[in-house]
């Protein structure tokens, strides 16, 4: 059952006076504006088994741009197409200048973009961007995914093992193609004969049938063909050792790039809501934002993510710090690339055994002020992570991210709220799956990093916990998260980010409980007499007479030479 839309809530509106009194949805509903329900009731339904569907803008109406560059034959002669700009001229490069070849590319421009979404809603949309947007032609992706559980498939055998398959596939293929080859000399005697008998019926109606298995005929040599040759090609893979696939790839011919994907936007905000799509978390403010995603000749990918400036806000009720996240007032001996506050680049490797592998990961970040609280990092953990418990999550990905592995190991409560969260889910998920499928999803969520890089940043920490008075409590703390690195690790990206909290603790709370001992210090000596201006305001009322003599003599003693 799919809502579809009416035109009236698609365009936008032409004139802004009222001229009648317009229909109760259009007065009291709000489906105009980011955040909006559409619905064409208003209110509670006097149907109680059937509710009214309602659709929710999740996206505000804004200016979007597409621009797709393919480069091959085409059936459309370009000069009749007049939003095409003519070819530019070719100049002269210099002795040094690189040239960039041209690729297939997608660009994606937004200007100003409001968006208010949830954690499925915000699901739905990384899906439509990617099969949509960036789309793959199903032949394509079809061919890479049996290629996938082929290889999971060989993987569940021993070397030995796999030579009993491959053997009887080759067996199958041969059989298939003496068999097209006796259809094939059938046919020719067949019109030989029709050739000496040309109305012959009965010659007619077993051409007709040798045709057809003929074509049925190389429609199987053709599937179990393909088979084989992904068979192979597997087979071959894992004999073949990293550094000769690698040498053998190099000598072929040199890698380049074959398509280029950008999403842009200027402005971007950014309003994250519960699972009710109503009650605010946070506010999300992006400024400049560019990705970039270029796929390279060998199966590597290589992205690239800017963005000039972030905000965030926290929306909860009754929380202490507003400003979760504000980049901090830049010196001018501040290292800054460019005027960017993030920046995260990422080179990907082909996939070894269905798991990616990143080669290189660098994140680099402005100077940041942060406030935060336990509450509001509880949410937002739930937000990124639907499926876990933010109150394990720690106790069970702890354990994980030191050690490089995820383990399957989980307590009653952690199963039940797996069991919650597989509900609540956005996509369906596949009630009995086979080995191959369940090593396919492992593989899914693991990443091999080779390389991981955070550099040295300088921060303003302010933090709270959900008790009144906590020892972990800092307000305004200046502390440098030193550079973190991390070598030939296999994590999901919620252990990276265990990994990343957990050390940055680690080696921060001696630096915070260092500056609170320091603040108590420095309050307690001053507390310890009265200041000299108290004393001078106490002298000048009540006279010298009348001061008490622990003052004075205190007064004395401080600037009392020594002998």
């Amino acid at each position: 059952n799919i809502m579809w839309l009416n035109v009236e809530n698609i365009q936008e509106k032409e004139g802004t006076y009222i001229t009648d009194l317009p229909d109760l949805p259009h007065l009291v509903g709000s489906g105009q504006s980011v955040g909006g329900v559409i619905s064409e009731t208003v209110g509670a339904s006097s149907t109680e088994e059937n509710p009214p569907l309602q659709l929710q803008r999740i996206v505000s109406r804004c200016k979007c741009e597409f621009f797709y560059v393919g480069y091959g034959e085409s059936s459309m002669d370009p000069h009749n197409l007049a939003e095409v700009p003519p070819v530019p001229p070719e100049e002269p490069s210099g002795l040094w200048e690189r040239r960039e070849t041209a690729v297939d590319a997608f660009t994606l421009m937004h200007h100003d973009l409001d968006v208010c979404t949830n954690s499925l809603q915000y699901a739905m949309i990384l899906d439509i961007v990617n099969n949509l947007l960036l789309y793959v032609p199903p032949r394509r992706k079809e061919a890479y995914e049996r290629l996938q559980r082929m290889r999971f498939q060989l993987q569940l055998h021993s070397v030995e093992d796999q030579h009993r398959p491959i053997q009887q596939l080759q067996n199958h293929v041969r059989s298939l193609v003496s068999k097209l080859r006796k259809l094939e000399k059938e046919t020719y005697l067949v019109q030989r004969a029709l050739a000496d008998e040309p109305g012959s019926e009965h010659l007619l109606t077993e051409m007709e049938i040798l045709e057809e298995r003929v074509y049925d005929c190389k429609e199987q040599l053709l599937s179990q063909s393909d088979e084989l040759h992904m068979m192979l090609s597997c087979y071959k893979e894992t004999q073949l050792s990293t550094s000769q696939k690698l040498a053998t790839t190099r000598r072929d011919k040199p890698v380049t790039v074959v398509r280029a994907n950008e999403i842009c936007f200027k402005h971007a905000q950014w309003r994250l809501t519960d699972a009710d799509g109503q009650l605010g978390i946070a506010d999300l403010v992006l400024s400049n934002f560019l990705y970039t995603k270029n796929s390279k000749s060998d199966d590597s990918v290589e992205h690239l993510l800017e963005v000039g400036y972030v905000r965030m806000t926290n929306l909860l009720p009754n929380q202490v710090y507003k400003e979760v996240i504000v980049p901090t007032e830049i010196q001018s001996n501040m290292p800054v690339d460019r005027k960017r506050a993030v920046r995260v680049f990422c080179r990907e490797k082909a996939p070894v055994g269905g798991i990616s592998v990143k080669e290189h990961f660098e994140i680099n970040v402005v100077p940041l002020t942060i406030g935060l609280t336990k509450k509001f990092y509880n949410t937002m953990l739930r937000f990124c992570f639907p499926e876990r418990d933010p109150e394990n999550i720690e106790g069970d990905g702890l354990e994980e991210a030191e050690s490089g592995s995820t383990s399957s190991k989980k307590s009653k409560s952690s199963e039940k709220t797996v069991k919650k969260g597989k509900d609540s889910n956005f996509y369906v998920r596949i009630e009995q799956k086979d080995d191959v499928e369940k090593m396919k999803e492992r593989a899914e969520k693991n990443k091999l990093f080779i390389y991981i890089k955070i550099p040295e940043v300088p921060m303003k920490v302010s933090y709270k916990g959900n008790k009144e008075k906590n020892l972990e409590d800092i307000q305004d703390v200046s502390l440098v998260i030193p550079t973190l690195e991390y070598h030939n690790v296999t994590w999901t990206w919620l252990d990276l980010l265990l990994a990343m909290k957990n050390d940055s603790r680690r080696v921060i709370l001696p630096q915070a409980i260092k500056q609170k001992f320091q603040i108590k210090v420095k309050r307690g000596v001053v507390s310890e007499g009265p200041s000299p201006q108290e004393e001078d305001k106490a002298r000048i009322l009540l006279g010298s007479k009348l001061m008490p003599q622990e003052s004075r003599g205190q007064k004395k003693g401080v600037f009392k030479l020594p002998n």
